[in-house]
């Protein structure tokens, strides 16, 4: 396995010299400035803005909770930096690996009667209990749903194109963002993609989350793990959402804004922007980042988060290679006594990035935070929960990419039941981890200490 790695170093370090050349340097954004005083907090409903005996309810409630004090600087300094209110009235439903995931999404596009809108990184034959995606959004388009695909160019380069010219010719609409031939970019810039997975369906249901369009996720993670393999044809363990409620509309705005700006043409004429109706008790906030915008509000949402923390931390992630804020707020959180816990790849699809988040962990072991590696399946995910009250679930890794250069999208849950529900799944994953201890780390190879050195001084561009 490690000689695999040390080859497809070498191998990636070609391209990753082409990308670097063409890539323009954006800095990461600044982070906010500590709230002092308490928010005044932007909530909504499914028809509009709550009244104040609502809003002066849920913000004592979050604001003074015993279980996060510190909740409100958070609050406070993503008032300042986002349009999206604090949605309440939602219910989500968190998803695990492809099988599941799928179902319940091909269950919502199968339901369909109005519209189903695609965003996806990957788009390809995704699969699930014998069914595939294709014939759902084929037969949806014959029965007069509109049905919307924007797929990126670079992540679905391998789709087969016969794939694409099945769909357009029973009536689905699809759209590459920014096409790979330069004379086509819509963006001037190769490197900007769009990570995001959107799938909403109605306007009254959305999807998003880690999971891409793709037949990696033909089978469960626990599959793999059973069979005791280290693969990344199939099973990769993943996490996705489902939500339901007045939020929806947030990630209806997020597709509408992308197809918009890609140029993608004309929708079929439907109400897009309805206001969807109540459907639970959650506290949802939607955040988004793009390349096209002044900040970057995913880095800040994950900023805020952290530097609140006042408990626990638990991170989830598929490519980490933080930038030093981000490090140096989870070495902080550690040292004021927050437990920290990272659970990351034990093998992963590019091993630059692999090896350059290792290059991280030294400094991460030494200021207390634990450190897991999970290896039955590849570790896709990107969550984080905070004091078991804070979630989130999205597109967005901790690495330069994905904070620069990437359209991204995460759903924020402040909901303790939901928290808790985060929790049951990590801690189901820690079991089938191995824990990195910094005595053992100490002792590693010299050959894995030179490929972290490598890789980490090109980190920015991986």
């Amino acid at each position: 396995m490690r000689r695999g790695r040390i080859l497809a170093s070498c191998a990636a370090l070609a391209a990753l010299v082409a990308l670097a050349a063409c890539a323009t340097w954006r800095a990461l954004p600044e982070p906010p400035a500590s709230a002092v005083s308490p928010p005044s907090l932007t909530l909504a409903d499914g028809d509009g803005n709550v009244g104040p005996r609502t809003r002066a309810r849920v913000t004592a409630s979050l604001v003074h909770s015993e279980r996060a004090p510190r909740l409100e600087q958070h609050l406070a300094a993503m008032e300042t930096l986002t349009d999206e209110p604090l949605y309440v009235g939602n219910r989500v439903a968190l998803l695990v690996d492809g099988p599941r995931t799928y179902a319940a999404m091909f269950a919502a596009i199968e339901n369909a009667s109005e519209y189903v809108n695609v965003e996806s990184y990957i788009f390809g034959e995704a699969q699930a209990g014998g069914r595939r995606l294709s014939d759902l959004l084929i037969d949806r388009a014959r029965a007069g749903v509109a049905v919307n695909v924007l797929y990126d160019a670079l992540g679905s380069a391998t789709t087969d194109d016969a794939l694409l010219e099945r769909l357009r010719a029973a009536g689905v609409t699809t759209c590459a963002f920014n096409p790979l031939n330069p004379l086509k970019s819509r963006t001037g810039e190769f490197v900007q993609r769009t990570h995001r997975k959107i799938v909403v369906v109605d306007g009254a249901t959305a999807f998003t989350g880690g999971l891409n369009l793709s037949p990696a996720y033909r089978s469960s993670s626990a599959l793999v793990r059973r069979r005791g393999e280290q693969t990344l044809e199939d099973g990769w363990r993943d996490t996705h959402v489902r939500v339901d409620g007045p939020v929806v509309r947030s990630f209806q705005t997020a597709f509408l804004e992308s197809w918009q700006k890609q140029q993608c043409g004309e929708l079929a004429t439907r109400d897009y922007l309805h206001e969807p109706p109540r459907a639970g008790d959650t506290l949802v906030r939607l955040v988004k980042s793009s390349v096209d915008a002044d900040f970057g509000t995913v880095y800040a949402a994950k900023l805020t988060a952290v530097e609140a923390a006042t408990a626990s931390i638990d991170l989830t992630m598929a490519y980490f290679a933080p930038d030093e804020r981000l490090e140096r707020a989870l070495r902080a959180a550690a040292r004021r006594g927050v437990e920290v816990r990272l659970l990351l790849p034990g093998f992963s699809d590019f091993s630059g990035v692999w090896y350059a988040a290792r290059a991280h962990y030294a400094a991460l072991l030494r200021d207390g935070i634990r450190i897991y590696e999970y290896s039955p399946a590849f570790m896709h995910a990107k969550t984080m929960t905070v004091d078991d009250l804070w979630s989130t679930v999205g597109s967005t890794n901790w690495d330069y990419r994905s904070l620069v250069d990437n359209d991204e999208l995460n759903v924020i849950v402040i909901d303790a039941a939901f928290g808790r529900e985060m929790r049951t799944v990590f801690e189901r994953d820690l079991a089938s981890a191995r824990e990195i201890t910094l005595a053992e780390w100490r002792e590693r190879p010299l050959t894995d200490r030179f490929l972290e050195r490598f890789w980490v001084t090109f980190e920015r561009w991986l």
